[in-house]
């Protein structure tokens, strides 16, 4: 069971709004994967009792944390480096369209180990950079 990270969310949710299909799309995904890989369900995460509430300050950034507030205490899976290079605005147009060939292979897991090394690269560039 991984670390939830109710921020990381509301930062990924918040790019269901994009005018971009395929953005909006994995944002959807990578939020469910979130959700899951935690154990939880929507209901969950979503208080019943949602009230407006007056803007938290902003923690520091905690030493060790890795982008989109990700601990870093294990190494991204390919899927999870996959929806962080595709949703970072640092990432160009021509990169998030040679991702999204791999979209499928990615999900299933059928990535090639060049292909898995190039992920990390463009994880490492465009990321955490």
């Amino acid at each position: 069971m991984s670390t939830f990270n109710r921020n990381t969310l509301v930062k990924v949710l918040e790019i269901l709004d994009s005018s971009h299909a395929q953005e909006a799309l994995a944002a959807a995904k990578l939020a469910s994967a979130m959700v899951r890989e935690a154990g939880l369900k929507w209901d969950d995460v979503i208080d019943a009792s949602v009230l407006p509430r007056v803007a938290a300050p902003v923690p520091a950034k905690a030493p060790g944390s890795g982008p989109f507030g990700y601990r870093r205490e294990r190494e991204l899976s390919p899927h999870e480096q996959f929806f962080m290079v595709l949703l970072s605005p640092r990432t160009p147009v021509d990169v998030k369209r040679k991702l999204r060939a791999w979209e499928g292979r990615v999900l299933d897991g059928e990535i090639t180990p060049q292909e898995s090394a190039d992920l990390q690269f463009m994880y490492q560039s465009f990321v955490v950079g």
